[in-house]
């Protein structure tokens, strides 16, 4: 009981404040900050006060007589029924708002869709297989790329960067079919000796001209005799390699004659002179399967030869062209190595 009391006391005093002036309909607070939210007009107002009046005039009467009803029961339920009137319209609100966040989205996505239709973009389409126009010589880059690190500052060869450049283009060469795997197998030999002899001591070799001079040193070579298993006579051969192949690409990328007349005049300058008879026979023998210009840019390209468009062939010639352009000094600063050192071998195998 004592409870209720402290109620009916506490809607005493905030009653004014709720409630205010009388004169003054109850009036819901709109949510303005919802897109689509309801306010109230004053008709509609005028109108909900009116039927509040007879609900509690029905409420009110009883048995024929009219109960006057206290201010305090007023009260409670003008705050309740406004409560359910703030609900409802918080309901409202929030439908209006789902609705419109809807509709904006599906406008976005109509201006999306009529955007991407009529966009004239830079590139076909994706039809399931790689574009002519797209390129990616990955053998020939790498090879490229290694190289291109193997020259240091004052003409010193990297000997780490020089054999894993010559691994890589080992790589390349057996790419190019029937008629360069001898020379590709050849390369290989002269790559696993040099490799062999610089793991025996890498400190000592970590340029061209100091691994050189240290097996100079230990006493293993005859003057310019090479021993057969050191680092000197691989990467002699290494080089003379390189030098057939260097004349071999400047054909294929100038488009200038049979890829097989290149090879022939660049066995003459650069092996042949090395070369015993038998072996005189043997690569000449090998060097006739070379295929014609396009297969070989094919293959490098690692696509199909129907596949080589022009923009291909200028690719392929330019990266070519680069690889020229690296290993002329680098062959240049190897030979002087070899020179200065009495290392040039010259005796026939």
């Amino acid at each position: 009981m004592r409870s209720t009391h402290v109620s009916l006391i506490s809607i005493l005093l905030i009653g004014p404040a709720i409630a205010g002036d009388r004169s003054m309909p109850w009036r819901i607070v709109p949510l303005p900050f919802l897109r689509g939210g309801a306010v109230i007009s004053g008709a509609v107002a005028a109108k909900q006060r009116s039927t509040r009046k007879r609900q509690q005039v029905r409420r009110a009467t009883r048995g024929g007589r009219v109960v006057t009803i206290g201010p305090i029961v007023q009260l409670v339920d003008d705050v309740l029924h406004g409560l359910g009137e703030v609900g409802d319209r918080i309901k409202i609100d929030v439908s209006n708002f789902g609705k419109g966040i809807g509709r904006e989205w599906d406008r976005l996505t109509s201006l999306t869709t009529r955007f991407v239709a009529n966009a004239r973009l830079p590139f076909p389409p994706f039809v399931g297989r790689r574009r002519k126009g797209l390129l990616k010589s990955t053998k020939l880059d790498e090879v490229c790329q290694t190289f291109a690190t193997v020259l240091r500052s004052g003409d010193e060869v990297d000997t780490v960067q020089l054999l894993r450049a010559c691994r890589a283009h080992v790589d390349l060469m057996k790419t190019g079919g029937p008629s360069l795997r001898l020379v590709a197998r050849d390369l290989e030999s002269n790559v696993k000796k040099a490799e062999e002899a610089f793991r025996m001591s890498p400190r000592d070799g970590k340029h061209l001209s100091t691994l050189l001079e240290r097996e100079r040193g230990r006493g293993l070579h005859n003057g310019s005799e090479l021993h057969e298993r050191s680092a000197a006579m691989g990467l002699l051969w290494i080089r003379r390699s390189l030098q057939f192949q260097l004349d071999l690409y400047a054909c294929l990328a100038s488009g200038i004659g049979h890829p097989r007349d290149a090879a022939y005049d660049a066995y003459e300058r650069h092996l042949a002179p090395y070369h015993g008879w038998a072996l005189q026979k043997i690569f000449p023998a090998s060097l006739s399967q070379m295929p014609d210009r396009r297969a070989f840019l094919a293959k490098f390209a690692g696509i199909e030869i129907d596949d080589l468009s022009d923009e291909h062939d200028r690719e392929i010639a330019r990266k070519l062209r680069s690889l020229i352009g690296t290993w002329d000094p680098l062959l240049s600063s190897w030979k002087g190595a070899f020179e200065r050192l009495g290392l040039e071998d010259t005796r026939r195998v």
